[in-house]
């Protein structure tokens, strides 16, 4: 089902702006500007482009863009195809959905989903940017190759702002492992999905590189020759170009970052074995000698100096383990934690 149609575009030189419109009257409002953005918002991106495309006169199949891996380049002559990603946060995931964009003199069509929202931000001052436009009549490919360079820099800055959302997610897992407090979670899950998320944001803007590479080296007919205006892509790849290395140090980041997490808990839980270790001994020599004693026949007439027998070996074998550790391994047992821990719970 389609949601919502609305256009934009220069009338006679002068910009204008519909919010909604209905599917009937694209034929006649297209016909009558000298550029009109027509921007869509469908349910199903399959379904319901071709019925846009069939009212407007296009006569490209959109499942040769939907085709492609994340994005796509089709040039028909009379035509241009485009297929660029929208990166949205899933659950604990990076998701990638597709923006269509069509191209025919004087006319520019965008099909998405509700993924592809902050698209809208770009048409809210579409008049705007429209105004700024060529007016002269031979201008039509000018026109729409910067109207079209603008609504690709508008999707490469939405794209880019996930980044800041899935460091700010793996900064706060670190946080949460090297935290004092835990829950049970699964670890080995959520670095899987971060760095999914990662390499889904990566291919994005790889996918996206190609695209707008295609597109700037393409001499499509529905692209301007005009070298300055061709540079406005040259500016967009070198924005994605700086994107792709960020992603990149965000990853190797992410990485060290949780190779470094997580030693430290595997040394925690060393030390965490070790005294372990130092208490069982402690109770094992004491154990042991209580048994032999056992074995005594009328043993309850010594009791008490069992007892301190078992007291006295349970003490020694406890400090020679532990200064053993402390020699050997280093480790402390970590009594400031305790008092620490005491105070607060005082508080």
């Amino acid at each position: 089902m389609i949601k919502t149609i609305s256009i934009a575009g220069l009338q006679e030189g002068m910009p204008f702006k519909k919010p909604s419109v209905e599917l009937s009257e694209l034929s006649e409002i297209t016909s009558s500007g000298h550029l009109t953005w027509v921007e869509c918002v469908v349910d199903s991106i399959i379904d319901d482009t071709p019925t846009i495309l069939e009212k407007l006169g296009i006569s490209m199949d959109p499942s040769a863009l939907l085709s492609g891996y994340v994005s796509n380049y089709e040039d028909r002559i009379d035509t241009l195809g485009l297929m660029v990603p929208f990166v949205v946060p899933g659950n604990n995931k990076t998701l990638t959905a597709p923006i269509l964009i069509f191209m025919k003199k004087d006319l520019i069509v965008t099909v998405h989903d509700d993924y592809g929202g902050k698209i809208t931000r770009l048409y809210n001052y579409a008049p705007t940017v429209l105004r700024k436009l060529p007016k002269e009549a031979d201008s039509w490919a000018d026109r729409q190759t910067i109207l079209l360079a603008r609504i690709i820099d508008e999707i490469c800055e939405a794209n880019f702002s996930i980044l800041r959302l899935i460091v700010e997610r793996a900064e706060q897992f670190e946080i949460d492992i090297a935290g004092s407090r835990q829950v049970t979670r699964d670890i080995s899950l959520e670095l899987s999905n971060m760095k999914t998320s990662l390499l889904t944001y990566l291919n994005a803007i790889w996918a996206t590189y190609d695209t707008v590479h295609n597109l700037k080296h393409g001499d499509a007919d529905m692209v301007s020759d005009d070298e300055k205006i061709l540079a406005k892509f040259e500016v967009i790849l070198g924005r994605l170009d700086r994107q792709i290395q960020m992603s990149e140090n965000v990853m190797q980041m992410v990485a060290t970052g949780v190779n470094v997490v997580q030693t430290e808990v595997t040394n925690k839980v060393t030390i965490l074995i070790i005294w372990w270790t130092v208490a069982g001994t402690a109770e094992l020599v004491p154990n042991t000698i209580a048994t032999v004693f056992g074995l005594y026949p009328n043993h309850e007439a010594v009791f008490y100096q069992i007892t301190a027998i078992v007291i006295g070996s349970a003490a020694l074998a406890t400090a020679v383990a532990y200064f053993y550790v402390r020699k050997f391994f280093g480790q402390k047992l970590g009594f400031d934690k305790f008092k620490k821990f005491r105070k607060k719970s005082v508080k």
